[in-house]
């Protein structure tokens, strides 16, 4: 199945490992509105706004970019099929993240094969030409160190990791996603930070800026 209902879809691989703030919600309900009133492509709008956003999520719970673009489509195929279910005057961004965080959770405690609508892989991107390649080589190496550590986090703790690191989320935003207090969002972070620090020295033996997650 190549396509997804209300269109094609590419979803981008090369997004930022740093996400943009949840907002604009009212720009979402216009466009949640014009697609409950039949315009198919305001759904193509709210996909293309969020698909880095939301692949971002996932592959930082799941770690593999296959199962990644799998969930994330499942995401979006969620969302196409039941937006006539959310709530007006809720945030669309906090409803998809937390749909998405279900969806890769999942997907990480299961070992059965995800097969089902399949994306375009749009991974053969241009690196900047104005970018110092060794930089962008590091960066690159840094967010794979990152990303193997997390493999070795609990699954339990990577949807708060994600969040605040992957998607640059503040802790009042973390607990609207994850449905949780504010004090109990900062007590799963701290703990999951130093699961991460546990494994990032287990690992690697030596303590440096990525403990600091």
């Amino acid at each position: 199945m190549g396509k997804m209902p209300g269109g094609s879809f590419t979803l981008a691989t090369g997004a930022s490992i740093k996400g943009e703030h949840v907002a604009t919600g009212d720009v979402d309900g216009i466009l949640i509105t014009r697609f409950l009133s039949g315009d198919r492509s305001a759904f193509d709008t709210l996909f293309a706004k969020y698909q880095d956003y939301v692949y971002n999520i996932v592959y930082g719970i799941v770690g593999k970019s296959d199962d990644a673009h799998d969930v994330t489509s499942e995401v979006f195929v969620q969302i196409y099929r039941s937006l006539s279910t959310f709530r007006a005057g809720s945030r669309f961004a906090t409803w998809l993240y937390r749909i998405a965080i279900n969806r890769a959770v999942d997907s990480a405690r299961s070992t059965r094969s995800r097969k089902w609508f399949p994306i375009d892989d749009a991974t053969n991107q241009i690196p900047d030409s104005r970018e110092n390649p060794a930089q962008v080589v590091g960066r690159q190496a840094d967010r794979d160190a990152i990303q193997q550590v997390l493999m070795m986090v609990p699954v339990q703790h990577r949807d708060v990791l994600v969040l605040r690191y992957y998607q640059d989320l503040s802790i009042e935003e973390i607990a609207e996603v994850v449905g949780c207090s504010i004090a109990a969002a900062k007590v799963r972070l701290h703990r999951a930070r130093l699961h991460f620090k546990e494994k990032y020295v287990e690992l690697f033996g030596t303590e440096n800026g990525h403990t600091q997650i």
